[in-house]
């Protein structure tokens, strides 16, 4: 192949690559700001109250847009951490980043699910115990009180995988590689570890509880900041041809 052929090549996939890093790069600091907003925005439900529970979801009248705010600021940030996984190199630090990398896909599945349930299923049981006659009230009551009871559990494998295990695989990658900032890396690991505590302490008790809650706040916040500082150096290293090759 002739050194001409070789150049064009390499500025393709240089090309490739840039475009990678600035759709990635958007895809991190929107889908970001989206979980964020979304999350602020979730009406709170109370402890062992299905009743209050019920009135809430039934009150809230952007339940499901809501859910569909965070679960496309998911998809978006999952869009991102693949530009990221690509602008990673060194052998340790590239495959740690393929682990996190799959870890994200799982991760981001979990979630559709847990949107299915919580954000579509939630509020049309919450209507049919509204609408339904005094005597049977309680059951339905006790459906939607058991569509939470999964909810819960889904969120904990939602919580131990995607804002888990995949920013500890990722923040590993970057701590172990030279691309970016090692205490950058080191931020997200730890924020990883807090999530998987809050999931494993959720699924112990088959519920949310005040710690549970806490490490939620502090884990995926720092998680989703982090992205959202991610996109930023994503977009910026499309500026610079020496970052893409």
């Amino acid at each position: 192949m002739s050194e001409e052929k070789v150049q064009n090549m390499n500025d393709i996939d240089s090309s490739g690559l840039r475009l990678t890093f600035l759709i990635g790069g958007w895809a991190a600091v929107v889908g970001s700001l989206m979980g964020m907003i979304g999350n602020l925005l979730h009406p709170h439900t109370p402890f062992d109250d299905p009743l209050g529970t019920a009135e809430v979801i039934l009150g809230s009248g952007s339940w499901v847009t809501l859910h569909v705010v965070i679960v496309v600021g998911v998809f978006l940030m999952l869009l991102g951490l693949f530009a990221l996984y690509r602008s990673i190199t060194g052998a340790s630090a590239q495959a740690l980043a393929q682990f996190g990398m799959l870890a994200a896909v799982v991760g981001v599945s979990v979630g559709l699910l847990l949107v299915i349930m919580d954000g579509v299923a939630a509020p049309q049981l919450a209507e049919e115990w509204a609408a339904a006659p005094p005597t049977e009230q309680t059951m339905a009551l006790r459906v939607l009180s058991a569509n939470e009871t999964l909810n819960f559990s889904v969120a904990s494998l939602f919580n131990l995988i995607f804002a888990g295990a995949t920013f500890i695989f990722f923040g590993l990658a970057l701590a172990v590689g030279r691309d970016y900032p090692r205490w950058f890396g080191w931020v997200a690991t730890a924020a990883g570890v807090l999530s998987i505590g809050a999931g494993l302490v959720q699924a112990y008790n088959g519920e949310p509880t005040e710690a549970s809650r806490l490490l939620t706040i502090i884990g995926p916040t720092v998680i989703t900041l982090w992205s959202l500082v991610v996109g930023v150096a994503l977009i910026r290293r499309t500026r610079t041809r020496e970052a893409i090759q």
